[in-house]
Order: C-alpha cells, then sequence, then structure tokens
C-alpha cells in the first residue's frame, strides 16, 4: 500500500508541472502588442507549436488521471481487506463454564448445546402446475438467517418448527367486569397509535423457528412416498408430538452475515382439483385455484411462494396451512384470458315510497367470458346486505342458480364455461326501511 500511495503522490506531481506549463502557455497565446508584430508565416508557425504542444501536455494529463484513478481503487480495495481481516481479529471469544458432579472418578466425553437469539429460518415454496390435469408440484426450501458472530463451516443442520422465543405458559382467563363507559381519549390515542408496531413485531416473532445443529447418519435417496420425496440435501423428516424437525444430511456453510441462505428442504406432489374463481364486486379478475385435500400429512408452515404455471412465472402468494378447513386453497394467480364484467342496472333498480316505509331496490348484472380454448370450471361470489336491525328488511328478489348462505349474505354461482362461451347472471335485493332513516352498507 506504501507503493501505491508513493505513486499516486509522484503522479500528482507530474500533473502540477504539466498544468503549470500548460497555463504559461495560455498566459502567452496573444502575440500582438505595441512593440512587436509578426508576419502571418511566423503566427501559423507559433499557432502550430503552441498547439501541438498543447495537446501533448492535455493527453500526459489525461494518461496520469486515468493510471491515478485505477491506483486509489486499488488502495481502496487493500482497506476493505484491512478493514475485514481487522474485523475477524476483534471478534468476541465465548466460552462455557461446565460445572460437574460425578460420583466416582471417571472418563466422559460432554457435548454442548445452546440457543441463540439471532439465528432463525423461514419456509419459502415454489409452487409449479404444469396443467389444471396434473398435481401440484411444491418444492419446500427454507431461508436460513444468523448473525450470531461465527461463521457455521460444515455443519449438519437440523430445522424444527418449535419456537423457544415463544410464550409457552397456558393462557389464564381473568374476569371481566362491565360497568358505564367514560371514554378516555388520550389512552385511546395512545393505543392507536402502539397498534401497527405490536402487529409487525408479532408477525416477525411468529415467522421464526429454531435451528439446532448435530450430526445425523447418511440416508438414501427416497422417491415420492404418499406424495412426499426427500432433497438433494438428503433431508431425513422427525415428526413429534409437538414439532416437526428437518434433518439436512448434506453439510452446510452458513455465514454470519445476518443474509439469507437457501437450503432445500423436501418435494411434495400433491393432487389438486383446479378450478377459476371470481368476487367481481371486488375484483374483475378470475384466479385459477387449486384445492388440496389432506394436506395436513405434509406438514406445511405458512410462508411466501413462488408461483409457475406451464413453466411461466406467474408471481407471488402466500401459503397459509394455518387454517381448520379440510381443504387448502392455493392461488395460482389471476388469467387474463377470462373476462369478467359488473354492472348496476339502473333501469331495472329503484327507490320508491310505500307508506312509512321505503322500498330500496338494486340490481346488478355480472358477465363472465371464457376466451381459452378449453373449457374452464369456474364459480363466481357475490352478497348481499345482512340487516342488524329489526326496522331494516332485505329480501333476496334474483338470485337464479345461486347457492345462498343467509347468514354471511354469500351467494356463490357454480358452472362450467366452454370455450368463447359468455354467462350472465342476475343479483336482485330489495331493502325495506322506515322513511325518515337512511341506511349504509358496509362491512
Amino acid at each position: 500500500m506504501e507503493i501505491l500511495n508513493d505513486d499516486v503522490s509522484w503522479m500528482r506531481e507530474q500533473t502540477k508541472a504539466f498544468q503549470d506549463e500548460l497555463k504559461l502557455l495560455d498566459d502567452n497565446s496573444v502575440l500582438s502588442n505595441d512593440k512587436n508584430t509578426f508576419t502571418s508565416a511566423q503566427v501559423k508557425e507559433l499557432a502550430e507549436l503552441y498547439r501541438v504542444r498543447s495537446i501533448e501536455l492535455r493527453k500526459y494529463i489525461f494518461d496520469l488521471a486515468k493510471k491515478q484513478k485505477t491506483a486509489n481503487e486499488k488502495i481502496t480495495r487493500i482497506h476493505q481487506q484491512v478493514t475485514e481481516l481487522n474485523g475477524n481479529q476483534n471478534t468476541a471469544m465465548k466460552e462455557i463454564v461446565l460445572k460437574v458432579n460425578a460420583s466416582a472418578s471417571t472418563q466422559a466425553t460432554f457435548k454442548c448445546s445452546y440457543i441463540v437469539t439471532n439465528a432463525y429460518w423461514t419456509p419459502i415454496y415454489d409452487i409449479r402446475a404444469k396443467n389444471v390435469n396434473e398435481p401440484l408440484h411444491l418444492d419446500c426450501r427454507a431461508k436460513v438467517v444468523q448473525n450470531t458472530g461465527y461463521d457455521w463451516k460444515d455443519v449438519q443442520l437440523k430445522l424444527s418448527t418449535a419456537n423457544p422465543s415463544a410464550n409457552h405458559d397456558r393462557p389464564i382467563l381473568y374476569p371481566i367486569y362491565v360497568d358505564f363507559f367514560q371514554p378516555d381519549y388520550y389512552r385511546l390515542k395512545l393505543k392507536k397509535s402502539a397498534a401497527p408496531a405490536m402487529q409487525m413485531m408479532e408477525k416477525a416473532s411468529s415467522n421464526m423457528a429454531y435451528i439446532s445443529g448435530g450430526l445425523e447418519d447418511k440416508v438414501a435417496e427416497q422417491e415420492y412416498v404418499d406424495g412426499l420425496k426427500a432433497d438433494d440435501n438428503k433431508v431425513t423428516i422427525q415428526e413429534g408430538d409437538m414439532a416437526v424437525e428437518y434433518n439436512i444430511a448434506t453439510a452446510q456453510d452458513v455465514e454470519s452475515d445476518n443474509k439469507e441462505h437457501i437450503v432445500g428442504i423436501q418435494e411434495i406432489e400433491m393432487p389438486a382439483i383446479y378450478n377459476y374463481h371470481t368476487v367481481p364486486k371486488l375484483d374483475l379478475n378470475a384466479y385459477l385455484l387449486a384445492r388440496v385435500t389432506n394436506w395436513a400429512k405434509y406438514n406445511l408452515l405458512a410462508g411466501e411462494a413462488n408461483i409457475f404455471f406451464d413453466d411461466n412465472y406467474v408471481g407471488k402468494s402466500y401459503l397459509n396451512p394455518n387454517v381448520s378447513s379440510d381443504t387448502l386453497l392455493i392461488s395460482l394467480g389471476r388469467d387474463e384470458k377470462i373476462s369478467v364484467k359488473r354492472m348496476k342496472l339502473n333501469d331495472f333498480s329503484s327507490k320508491k315510497l310505500f307508506g312509512q316505509n321505503i322500498k330500496e331496490t338494486k340490481v346488478f348484472e355480472t358477465s363472465i367470458k371464457n376466451n381459452k380454448n378449453t373449457a374452464i370450471e369456474i364459480e363466481v361470489l357475490d352478497q348481499f346486505p345482512i340487516s342488524k336491525n329489526s326496522q331494516i328488511e332485505v329480501s333476496l328478489d334474483d338470485m337464479k342458480d345461486a347457492q345462498v348462505t343467509e347468514e354471511y349474505g354469500k351467494l356463490i354461482w357454480k358452472f362450467k364455461l366452454q370455450p368463447n362461451e359468455t354467462r350472465k347472471i342476475k343479483l336482485s335485493y330489495t331493502i325495506k326501511y322506515p322513511k325518515d332513516k337512511q341506511i349504509s352498507e358496509a362491512n
């Protein structure tokens, strides 16, 4: 580094000398004055001399600037390497102190394990569907992050779904009391401002899982068994009463850099039933859904998923197995070849006065067209309002062929669309309420 610094200093001195000479030429570039006169031949000769020497000097300065830049880049790289080496030397060393009691003198081998809080893993998935006639292919991987201060070299990872940082105390139900409400605006405002931060902390905590290290026996590659196949990292899966452990036999390197390191876990083939789903009241797009039954045996965790269909990247989704339903729904993205439109039919909608009440009728029409070359199964979800007051009555007028769930105000139409076929469905409902009142429809 000292030699490079000397070279840079010498290049600076050379550059200064060339710049001084160039300035001297510039200062003496005026030819005519009161004492001296020059012929045209002399002017031409002097101008050519000035041009040639000026170009030479500027070329020297330009070349020196390039060399100086290269030398400075080398000096910067050396500084970075020295900083990294000093950082490794200053890494804090930790020790474990054991107190051992023995009834008699003996020789023993101890294996120590400990928990660190600045290491975690989260699942990530690649969901691939070749077409709607083949099973889903789920590639399960782990994003391992650690910032313990020690690089993990050639370690056998054991990924566990257990979370030691979670609160494992049973919940205690305390009595609640009812009294007249007295608003405390300061406390309410404080609670609202703290809510987003608490939600972020809870989400981060729920995404953390447990990592431990240990030696495992080598296992042979397995083909799909009940839809599961071990990853190339030779993973064995142990399912306990409270958690699932993935033992990765292939040695892994995980640096202490607080960056994500991807580790393969397992591949899963899941039989699925495919159909399209649309909610035109909220979104005029049709989404391809894969319905997976008996999904609990796959031991899935909630995590981000990259969606691929027909070998094309569709986008990102979120796999959430934390549901009580026996069917897991996986969204494979929207299909632009299915056209969905929804409009209010104002000509058939009305608002009329009947005695002491108002009857307000709303009519909507949804149109779905299949622009694909193959037939599709699709379900259309819509809703009607639910009364929360005995003075407000809601009645369905037209919901032909829909499955109705009264308590949720939910309507579902399920049908098959042939290529280039268009289907129109109509929803009509009437709300009756006192004429001296106003109503609003809200979630």
